[in-house]
């Protein structure tokens, strides 16, 4: 099975604690900015009118970088789709907490009146506090976003799925999944998973929610094939459209949490 895995490119962003004058202070939130929007092209993104994030390509994040916390945040998404689709800004205010950790994905459509039927904008942001404290020792972090607002179970069907994390090419059959029916925009909470002693490797599939034959039913480019962990890691694993639909109408990407 071909290996469909989307890595994704770490965008350093400058000195922003300098943007924001909270380096200097004990009150600082952590945040980081997802591309997910499929039909977005790359986006711009503002925060209180700073600039983080310039050209983010789809499927792409952000380092953390420190905003001063508050209840009231401006945030602002300016996007450049390809045509004939049309930019879409959206603006909006978050809430970040003292010390806590924030991924905020940009995620669903952008309008599209060039197609049969057309498509309704469904373009938000899907924000989630990060957990970063340790697993316990042996273990990883693992969890998992749903980002694709097109395809699931039938096209045009932004529906749940399970998602399993084991060691490679056991079956799924008769197991109950690690994240079950997680649906779109959804952000599960992590599981932690014992790290194999004989070489790290875990393997995460997805399948329909309820599907009484993932082994078999198992979605192809949601497959992460092989993956390396080490103790200690946290992980968040996205669930992502793919635009392209080659070779999968699906594709995945891992985001490091920490470690």
């Amino acid at each position: 099975m071909l290996l469909v895995k989307k890595v994704l490119t770490v965008f350093l962003v400058g000195s922003l604690c300098l943007l924001f004058g909270s380096c200097g202070s004990s009150s600082v939130a952590h945040v980081r900015i997802l591309n997910a929007s499929p039909n977005a092209g790359t986006i711009d993104v503002t925060i209180n009118g700073n600039t983080v994030a310039s050209a983010l390509a789809y499927g792409t994040g952000t380092n953390y970088f420190t905003v001063a916390p508050g209840t009231n945040i401006t945030l602002k998404i300016d996007n450049h789709p390809v045509a004939p689709v049309t930019a879409q800004a959206l603006s909006t205010t978050i809430g970040l907490v003292d010390k806590t950790y924030y991924t905020v994905a940009v995620v669903g459509l952008l309008a599209d009146t060039s197609v049969v039927p057309p498509i309704p904008s469904t373009f938000t942001i899907a924000q989630s506090e990060d957990d970063h404290t340790a697993p316990a020792s042996g273990d990883v972090k693992i969890r998992v976003l749903h980002a694709d607002p097109i395809y699931h179970v039938n096209q045009g069907d932004s529906g749940p799925v399970d998602v399993y994390v084991s060691t490679p090419g056991a079956g799924l059959n008769n197991t109950p999944p690690t994240f079950p029916s997680v649906s779109f925009q959804t952000m599960t909470k992590a599981v932690s998973v014992i790290v194999p002693t004989t070489d790290g490797n875990l393997q995460i599939r997805v399948a329909p929610a309820g599907d009484t034959n993932p082994d078999a039913d198992n979605l192809p480019g949601w497959d992460s094939q092989i993956v390396l962990f080490k103790t200690g890691q946290i992980r968040t694993y996205v669930l992502l459209n793919n635009p392209t639909k080659t070779p999968f109408v699906n594709q995945n990407a891992f985001l490091d949490d920490l470690n």
